[in-house]
């Protein structure tokens, strides 16, 4: 008989959000991932997609006047709006911490590059929370580009895990005039590979990479281009995945909803 892995009184999961950043290469699809420090509390020392939780400061009302596209956004996906503000603007902002990547544009409309050094000691502000979003706005003259983002999936850590985070995922393509680079803090190497490789290199064993993440790869499958991409994701099912852990037989299973099957951890 299975064992449902579930305590009596579950953590309530935090809001998070985390961006799949695509470009084309080769004529091939592309994603790019990062190592997370060996030490970090969640998911030490596998590849993951940047992203994180929102900050109190991401749900700040005056940051209306500074991102764009959060009502279309929110249209898509059913999230009450000033929540989905937020995750667009977590989705942005860590993005940029973690993997040097800024979905922004100036406020003339006009694409950000960030070749000037005082980009880097911004970025490190930012992640240090000496600054926020707005400030970081303000002083740059920028506006957060949530247009640039599309929903693609929602997962909820399962119940019996200490640490829990509902996590949206949405996909980006990455900006022309920037280059991604891991931030050598919380993660410590940084590549980009097609979703069929990662998976394959996750089980060979060359890369640590954790099941929702794999899950993610796969729903790339048969998509070669990031308007293949932005095409699917307009369908995509907005129900949030939250995974049943199990013991049969000895063994862990996880099993997803509408879905007999047991899957591997």
């Amino acid at each position: 008989m299975p064992d449902d892995l579930e305590p009596a009184e579950p953590i309530v999961p935090r809001d998070s959000s985390t961006v799949i950043v695509l470009r084309e290469a080769a004529d091939m699809l592309e994603v790019f991932m990062l190592e997370r420090h060996i030490k970090s509390d969640f998911a030490g020392g596998a590849y993951v997609f940047p992203g994180g939780t929102v900050d109190e400061a991401d749900r700040d009302p005056a940051l209306a006047r500074l991102v764009d596209g959060c009502e279309a956004l929110a249209a898509r996906t059913g999230e009450d709006p000033d929540l989905e503000r937020a995750l667009a603007v977590c989705a942005i902002r860590e993005t940029f911490e973690e993997a040097g990547i800024l979905l922004a544009r100036r406020d003339d409309g006009s694409p950000v590059q960030l070749d000037d050094p005082g980009w880097r000691d911004k970025r490190t502000a930012l992640a240090n929370r000496d600054i926020d979003a707005i400030t970081l706005a303000k002083e740059t003259g920028i506006r957060y580009a949530a247009d640039l983002l599309r929903f693609w999936q929602r997962w909820v850590t399962p119940i019996f895990a200490p640490r829990r985070y509902d996590t949206r995922f949405f996909v980006a393509v990455m900006p022309e005039g920037q280059s991604p680079l891991h931030d050598d803090v919380e993660t410590t190497a940084s590549t980009w590979v097609r979703p069929a490789d990662a998976i394959a290199r996750g089980r060979s064993g060359e890369l640590v990479i954790i099941f929702p993440t794999r899950k993610t790869l796969e729903s790339l499958a048969g998509l070669e281009t990031t308007n293949a991409v932005f095409d699917a994701a307009a369908s995509r099912p907005k129900t949030p995945v939250l995974p049943r852990f199990v013991v049969e037989d000895g063994e862990g299973r996880v099993y997803l909803p509408g879905d007999p099957n047991p899957h591997e951890p």
